[in-house]
């Protein structure tokens, strides 16, 4: 079995069709899927959703991207939203410096929440894009913080980063861009323990080959888990059977 450990069900482009996508799951091997949360709404969404269905869980937390709106208010709903029984983490949370967001706000918002996670005795789920610098220097500053694990996913740093972050025995989940041509992550991936290595789609985004340019979705996790299973010099039940156990221990989902 399968659990896709990141996806956004509630996407516009998901949201009217998630009782037939949760139908297939049986079909295509998904015992569960983890709704994150990005916002406000997301991650309100994300609970409702996980309460009206067993094989989805929930994640809450603001995203980088809203770090110039975010409030304290904002923080203290979230640590409220994280009483649920079926929230199993803060996220996702992180640094982007791809776009113009304001680089101090999204520390602050990012040590918020790290912080948040920690009275909660909650992991963290993380988001970075082209702030490996900063986020290493987070990361050294509040590891005393980072207690309950840290996943970053949709990994896309170098296999010199993963050395980097060792101190704190990161989790790392790969995507469907593991599956793209010329995409040449099989170093990086054999680079993280494999007791630490997740899968995700991030639905609806970076949908797998061969079904690169419809809408992504939980269903397409196998064909990650197959160039995965090829990456690595082992079999398609192998990597099924390693990322299950790995998703259910970071989350704590029994």
């Amino acid at each position: 079995m399968l659990i896709d450990s990141h996806a956004h069900l509630l996407d516009e482009r998901l949201v009217e069709s998630i009782p037939e996508i949760l139908a297939q799951y049986p079909i295509n091997d998904i015992e569960l899927s983890i709704e994150i949360g990005a916002d406000m709404s997301s991650s309100k969404g994300a609970v409702l959703l996980a309460e009206k269905y067993d094989n989805i869980y929930a994640t809450v937390g603001l995203h980088p991207e809203f770090a110039e709106r975010a409030t304290d208010n904002d923080i203290e709903e979230l640590r409220l939203l994280a009483q649920n029984d079926k929230v199993v983490a803060i996220g996702e949370i992180g640094l982007d410096y791809h776009y113009d967001y304001d680089k101090t706000a999204q520390k602050s918002l990012l040590i918020k929440q790290i912080l948040l996670a920690d009275t909660l005795q909650l992991p963290v789920v993380i988001h970075l894009r082209d702030a490996y610098q900063d986020m290493e220097s987070v990361f050294t500053k509040y590891k005393d913080y980072i207690k309950n694990g840290v996943l970053l996913h949709c990994y896309s740093g170098s296999k010199e980063m993963i050395d980097r972050f060792a101190f704190l025995d990161p989790y790392y989940a790969f995507g469907g861009s593991i599956t793209f041509k010329n995409n040449n992550r099989a170093e990086v991936i054999r680079a993280v323990k494999k007791d630490r290595l997740l899968l995700e789609t991030d639905s609806p985004y970076l949908t797998p080959v061969p079904f690169r340019g419809k809408t992504n979705n939980p269903n397409y996790l196998k064909y990650i888990a197959e160039r995965m299973a090829q990456d690595l010099g082992i079999s398609y039940e192998e990597v099924a059977n390693l990322t299950y156990q790995n998703t259910k221990r970071f989350y704590r989902i029994k």
